[in-house]
């Protein structure tokens, strides 16, 4: 196995947890018992708001959504959407019979995979995968940047107490020189 792909304790997916969203409950049946072959946690949502009341109500964030582009009210385009907006870090994955359907998720420059209806369970393991490392790494690049950042805001403080440092140093000299000559003032 690849070792970019494995965390201390095994792959980077093994027990991940997946939010599935499709608005056809036989379907989800079938899909969360794939994926929990697979050793993933499951849950389900018939549709998009109640997607989005879980995914709120989570203290922990689900590692992937698998969602349905074509629902009733808040579709999986609107779900997306929304996703990349407040929980950019959880791996997103759609689900369409539909070959055009590829969605524009506004707030994204990371393309969405489209996962075509119907697949096996090795596409769409394969695909769950794939979407997963993908946010992993790009979880990854971002902490590299943090870590970058605050390197630089750490060197800045440290010049910045430095100056501070000094400008005192330099005051207090200028204070006492100045307490110097009023003593040889008042003595001469």
């Amino acid at each position: 196995m690849d070792e970019t792909l494995t965390a201390p304790h095994g792959p980077i997916w093994h027990g991940a947890t997946v939010l599935v969203v499709d608005d056809d409950p036989p379907l989800r049946g079938i899909l969360r018992r794939m994926l929990e072959d697979e050793g993933f946690h499951v849950e389900e949502a018939p549709e998009g708001e109640s997607a989005l009341r879980l995914i709120q109500a989570r203290t922990e964030p689900f590692d992937l959504v698998l969602t349905d582009l074509s629902m009733p009210q808040i579709d999986g385009r609107q779900l997306s959407e929304t996703l990349r907006r407040y929980r950019p870090s959880v791996a997103l994955l759609c689900m369409s019979a539909d070959p055009d359907a590829v969605p524009y998720i506004e707030s994204s420059d990371t393309p969405v995979r489209v996962l075509l209806k119907p697949f096996t369970a090795d596409d769409l393991n394969h695909a769950v995968r794939d979407a997963l490392t993908r946010a992993t790494d790009l979880a990854a690049l971002a902490e590299a940047e943090i870590v970058k950042a605050h390197a630089g805001l750490s060197t800045l403080a440290l010049a910045l107490e430095r100056s501070r440092t000094m400008r005192v140093q330099t005051l207090d000299l200028v204070v006492a020189a100045c307490e110097l000559r009023r003593a040889a003032e008042g003595a001469g």
